[in-house]
């Protein structure tokens, strides 16, 4: 069986850190708070989610086996991404300085909008559902986001808890963000435009009461 380790370097939230590290405007100690904001465990996730900690670890471990010869296996395109991250610094110094930025955000609380503001590749990875409201129907289909809705749910329903109950989960967070922190408002807002609070509200309402009516 082929193996192919060089899986390492291209995928993943690490190869998600190390791109934006490489190309983002932002600074890379917070793009690790907002990583750690996307993988904060609760309660009830199981124990093993990937979190600070074991990927602090797994950057150890690269560090420590790093080789040249293995890096020139993996693609082009993750080569330059790690190159460009590390900047002046050579690619091992760069993962054990990346593993020590994620054990300090995992020593603290969640890092607040107001310090470390929303970003476009957070709201994708956390309200994925939230980006193409009524991306399924056509343009001038419905008079208003509640026909389409309605259409939406009509359409899929029996099956439509499938999608409802997500999104319906996603929207309660957000509307539940913006009320606790401004800062997050204002990113969310300018971010998706089209998922006002009023859409939310709606989204809100008619899919519990869908799901209420029946699937209760």
């Amino acid at each position: 069986m082929a193996l192919h380790p060089e899986g390492m370097f291209t995928s993943g939230p690490i190869a998600h850190l190390v791109g934006l590290a490489a190309g983002g405007p932002d600074p890379l100690e917070w793009e690790v708070l907002r990583l750690t904001r996307v993988t904060r465990t609760d309660h009830w996730d199981v124990a093993w989610r990937h979190t600070a900690q074991p990927l602090a670890s797994q950057l150890d471990y690269l560090a420590t086996a790093f080789s040249e010869e293995f890096f020139a296996t993996c693609p082009p395109d993750a080569r330059r991404t790690w190159t460009a991250a590390a900047g002046t610094k050579s690619v091992p110094e760069f993962m054990t300085e990346l593993a020590m930025l994620l054990r300090l955000a995992d020593r603290e609380w969640p890092a607040g909008y107001e310090e470390v503001p929303l970003a476009q590749w957070e709201v994708r990875a956390r309200f994925p559902l939230l980006l193409a409201l009524d991306s399924w129907a056509y343009d001038g289909e419905h008079a208003s986001y509640e026909e389409s809705l309605l259409a939406f749910i009509e359409a899929e329903h029996p099956f439509c808890y499938d999608e409802l109950i997500p999104r319906l989960t996603q929207a309660l967070e957000v509307r539940t963000l913006s009320t606790q922190s401004g800062a997050f408002a204002a990113s969310f807002r300018n971010l998706v435009p089209a998922a006002t609070p009023e859409t939310l509200d709606v989204l809100a309402r008619m899919s519990f009461a869908h799901l209420t009516e029946h699937h209760g």
